[in-house]
């Protein structure tokens, strides 16, 4: 028999998880009652994306870490269903998943789990894989190129900003556990590139000296490393898949750089409250040239953009802040940003400099699962799927049903409209 103090612990951990069930219920189904925009995405003219469905991941251990507290980078595999992705943001290991039948209901804990094909292995924090003098501990950007799994990282906290490594590659993705891993490769460019991995459409091809578009951007403290907005490096990194190269330079080729002296913005703080493109907590997870060529486009978060931003402050209906917030504590929102391929264009033809560019468009992303009330859902992660033609993006801390200490985050996916209102190919009936 239970002593009453052992009862009272176990009749409190229970009434905590219903109310955690109970919340996320109420949480996912009256705030997207509410608000449809999710539904159909208009970035820009010819940029357009309708809401497929989504999937959750369960916050249970496989193999060396986790879903909970998700890193948020990912790489879609050609089948349009397979995926690899970064667990834990403290374990930083890599496990492939597969999508289950995407489901729209409002309500996550209904949401299907994604399927485990790889549990998760820890690469970059293992010594007896890859060496690390730099210690480089966050996962950036990954993509499968030539069926090889390249993989972007920085260090969290270098304060003197002068890392050099930025990549490794498993040569074996299909077996993360026993696979080859070379590296660390140098990129061109550094920090300031070594993020995302996306391709370079077809129908800029033969306009661009490279087969791949590799950026990043002030995401993590010491900004002197960073590009200070979000960056475009041109590359053939593909031209590393298949060798026997252990190390190595990367050539990379700037189109859009910026630095503490050249921003994006001059007023990170927003003092004026005046920029609505850029501000020191701004957050850019992801990058690709959307398939017409036309556009650069940029989905993350930011915050600032109202009520301006402050360091170490208190802000109005919030805790104090370890670094620059904004004054207002729901002043943040999922956010994208949208440039002109051309002006990368003039800048390789030497027509501009790479810190002259600037968004054609820039604003809120409305995503699903969003409190009206509450703390912002993140987007930390997004991969566009070029074969079906599908933008997921990857959502933090939604589902709250599975853990009273943790929360699991949610994977959408959306369909790119092509001209005149077409679906996407894989979607198109047969006839």
């Amino acid at each position: 028999m239970l002593s009453s103090k052992t009862g009272f612990k176990s009749r409190y951990r229970q009434v905590l998880t219903q109310t955690c069930l109970m919340l996320s219920l109420l949480f996912t189904f009256t705030t997207q009652a509410k608000d449809p925009k999710y539904q159909h995405i208009k970035l820009i003219d010819g940029v357009e994306f309708t809401y497929q469905g989504a999937f959750r991941f369960s916050t249970e251990t496989t193999g060396d870490s986790r879903m909970a507290y998700a890193n948020g980078p990912f790489t879609v595999l050609p089948n349009g269903k397979d995926f690899y992705i970064v667990g834990h943001a403290q374990h930083q290991a890599i496990a492939e998943f597969s999508a289950p039948e995407l489901e729209k209901t409002r309500s996550a804990p209904k949401l299907p789990f994604a399927i485990v094909k790889q549990p998760f292995v820890n690469i970059l924090k293992n010594g007896r894989r890859i060496k690390n003098p730099q210690k480089l501990d966050r996962i950036t950007g990954m993509d499968i190129i030539e069926g090889e799994l390249f993989v972007n990282a920085v260090e969290y906290y270098d304060a003197p900003g002068d890392n050099s490594d930025t990549t490794f590659i498993v040569r074996n993705p299909e077996n993360l556990k026993s696979s080859q891993v070379d590296g660390f490769f140098r990129l061109q460019g550094r920090a300031h590139g070594a993020g995302w991995i996306s391709e370079i459409p077809d129908s800029v091809a033969d306009k661009l000296p490279g087969t791949y578009l590799l950026g990043y951007a002030n995401n993590y403290a010491i900004n002197s490393r960073f590009s200070i907005g979000p960056s475009a490096f041109i590359s053939n990194i593909d031209g590393f898949a298949g060798l026997d190269d252990k190390n190595g330079v990367i050539p990379a080729h700037a189109l859009m750089n910026f630095s503490i002296k050249t921003p994006i913005h001059p007023d990170q703080y927003n003092e004026s409250k005046k920029n609505d493109v850029w501000t020191e907590v701004s957050y850019a997870a992801y990058g690709f040239i959307e398939p017409s060529g036309k556009y650069y486009v940029l989905v993350g978060n930011s915050g600032g953009h109202q009520s301006s931003i402050g360091y170490k402050i208190k802000p109005e209906n919030g805790k104090r802040c370890g670094g620059p917030c904004a004054y207002d504590a729901k002043d943040y929102y999922n956010y994208y940003w949208i440039f002109a391929v051309e002006d990368l264009l003039a800048v390789q033809n030497k027509e501009r400099f790479p810190s002259a560019i600037q968004p054609v468009k820039a604003g809120k992303l409305d995503v699903p699962f969003q409190p009206h009330n509450g703390k912002l859902k993140k987007v930390i992660g997004a991969d566009f799927d070029y074969v079906n033609n599908k933008l997921w993006m990857l959502i933090e801390k939604v589902d709250y049903s599975q853990s009273e200490f943790e929360t699991a985050p949610v994977m959408v996916v959306y369909d790119l409209l092509m001209d005149k209102g077409e679906l996407s190919p894989k979607d198109k009936p047969n006839t």
